[in-house]
């Protein structure tokens, strides 16, 4: 679960960092992605509370 106050809001695309090797996105980011229908790259709903 994520703290959604300790989200980055002026950003769309950033890392943990506890967890580099994951790759966090907004909404905004993967639905302008979907509609591109870019290749590679799958999205995953985190909760964040």
């Amino acid at each position: 679960m994520l703290d959604a106050a300790t989200l980055p809001r002026d950003l769309d695309v950033f890392r943990l960092e506890d967890f580099s090797t994951v790759i966090l996105c907004s909404e905004r980011f993967a639905d302008a992605c979907l509609r591109l229908e870019l290749d590679g790259v799958s999205f995953h709903p985190l909760p964040a509370k």
